[in-house]
């Protein structure tokens, strides 16, 4: 497997048009679950002018006609749960697996802050308009500055370090502070100081990780109270909401009576209890399950992660690649976790967890509490972008119907952050954060990927605009394939016109559909891999130094 790739960049296209009309077009209203046809709608000065049946009689100069005939509006999707700071590859969590020697956490926090424009383009090319932050660090919340009010960018709404009364290990002393995801709070001052920090750095919200390692979790969340109701107290005295990350009913149901407005997980400890249904309800505490992140951290440290070819496409292939490569770089340590999480008890405990959050989920869908979509993206195996879809999918599986899914992905990532009245529906004033779709989406979740249009402040853009494919990316792309044995996903970064050499100038292969047919031993042979020993990049050309094995890593 050894060539020379010359490729082109897939330039990023900004659109001049500041206005836009859409006309004849079938508006998903996610507030009533209505669809509006023959609707026409209007957007100048990146908001929502004007969505009526009445048609202009005259187009003013200037303005971009779109013909929507057969076509569907919605909102812009919300990912309410994301993390700049992990990349989602095997090296992000050096607390669940410490892998520092072969990749220093330094190196890593480098290598997400420069994804982030890339990333970000990403998200917008799957029609995900809105990302929401909910744990970074300070150099994260200036960063996300330089993004905001900037064309073609989703709406970025950011938080900074996780307030906490515990702090992993490896998160300790870490060379740059600005860097820290964690603040410790030890004493309510101190909780106060934490929060007012955070304010004139532009953090859009205040986050809390309310972390029990008692044995008696009640006895332990009680103890650390009075420190989260501080946090929450001086937040809203300082005009932020607050996220809280909780997953036994405890400390939800604490936080939530304390003045929680945002609980983003799952309670996954016990079936939650009508009253708690009822005190969510009362509160308008919107909830955000998380249902894919705990079993994609199973299925990948227990060597058992199968990307799918939307995955490979839409994920960042750099950090696909360290997941693929699982169990290297550390055999020995990746033997122990394989080992652990395919004990029958390891297994049956993750059936458990995932039983009870969809029955919470559809017990909370059934009393008419705020879900927002979110997937905490990141994290070991949770791959930004790609798990949006994973996370509906699971959502579904739930109990969810296709307008619950829609409005969870849309006003109610708006509620949590409490801007329903700008953004997450096409309604006259609001923001003009739209999705173009070819498809009903309310058919089914495949049809939310057939994008046309995504519409940012107004601004009408196709897919292909936001994606930054240098050769690089799509060398890697067609590596990740190859050892993923997808042969779909291996073929896409290819030209139908592909032609492959043999050095120095032999041609033996033209076309896709003849490349398709000498590379089905992919699919074939399923202990295939290929180990990139070296890799050489000189403009638009990649060289990769490459060793194969049929049998074992």
């Amino acid at each position: 497997m050894k060539w020379i790739f010359t490729l082109g960049f897939i330039c990023f296209i900004q659109c001049s048009y500041s206005q836009v009309y859409i006309k004849n077009i079938t508006v998903a209203d996610v507030e009533k679950h209505q669809l509006l046809q023959g609707y026409n709608v209007l957007c100048q000065q990146g908001k929502i002018v004007s969505v009526t049946k009445n048609a202009l009689a005259t187009i003013p100069e200037g303005i971009k006609v779109i013909d929507g005939t057969g076509k569907f509006l919605v909102p812009g999707f919300t990912d309410a749960h994301i993390h700049f700071f992990q990349s989602g590859g095997i090296f992000t969590r050096p607390d669940v697996i410490d892998l520092r020697k072969y990749q220093p956490y330094d190196e890593q926090i480098i290598q997400v802050h420069a994804n982030m424009e890339s990333l970000l383009r990403s998200y917008a090319h799957a029609g995900i308009t809105s990302v929401i932050d909910v744990g970074a660090s300070y150099r994260f919340l200036a960063q996300a500055d330089t993004f905001r009010n900037r064309a073609a960018t989703p709406e970025i709404r950011i938080t900074g370090p996780l307030l906490t009364t515990y702090i992993p290990e490896p998160y300790k002393n870490l060379k740059d502070k600005e860097e820290a995801p964690f603040e410790l709070l030890t004493t309510e001052e101190g909780v106060r100081a934490a929060v007012k920090k955070q304010i004139p750095l532009h953090a859009d919200f205040i986050k809390i990780w309310y972390i029990v390692l008692d044995k008696d979790k009640e006895q332990g969340a009680r103890k650390n109270l009075p420190l989260i109701k501080a946090a929450i107290d001086e937040a809203h005295k300082n005009n932020l909401r607050v996220a809280v990350h909780s997953t036994e009913r405890i400390t939800a149901q604490l936080a939530v009576e304390a003045g929680a407005d945002f609980l983003v997980h799952s309670v996954d400890d016990e079936i939650i209890s009508n009253e708690f249904v009822q005190l969510l309800k009362k509160k308008n505490t919107v909830l955000c399950p998380t249902l894919v992140v705990v079993g994609n951290y199973d299925k990948m440290l227990g060597g058992n992660y199968h990307f799918s070819t939307e995955e490979l496409s839409l994920g960042d292939p750099f950090a696909i690649a360290s997941v693929i490569n699982y169990p290297m770089p550390d055999t020995v340590l990746a033997a122990r976790y394989i080992k652990l999480l395919s004990t029958p008890e390891q297994i049956s405990r993750v059936k458990t967890t995932d039983s009870i959050m969809y029955a919470n989920l559809a017990r909370l869908v059934s009393a008419g509490v705020t879900i927002a979509t979110g997937t905490d993206a990141g994290n070991i195996g949770t791959q930004h972008v790609s798990s949006y879809f994973e996370e509906l999918r699971a959502m579904q599986a739930a109990g969810m119907n296709m307008w619950q899914l829609l409005e969870a992905s849309t006003i109610n990532g708006a509620k949590a952050t409490g801007e329903q009245e700008t953004l997450g529906s096409v309604s006259k004033n609001k923001i003009a954060n739209m999705v173009l779709l070819s498809a009903n989406p309310l058919e089914r979740i495949e049809n939310w990927r057939k994008v046309d249009d995504v519409i940012i402040k107004g601004v009408p853009y196709t897919p292909e605009s936001f994606q930054l494919n240098s050769p690089e990316i799509l060398v890697q792309q067609q590596l990740n394939a190859y050892n993923a044995h997808n042969l779909e996903a291996f073929l896409q970064p290819y030209a139908e016109d592909v032609e492959i050499y043999k050095l120095p100038a032999t041609l033996e292969t033209k076309g896709k559909d003849a490349m398709r047919k000498n590379y089905e031993f992919i699919e074939k042979v399923p202990t295939l891999h290929c180990r990139l020993v070296n890799r050489i990049v000189e403009g638009n050309m990649v060289i990769d130094h490459e060793e194969v094995k049929a049998g074992g890593r």
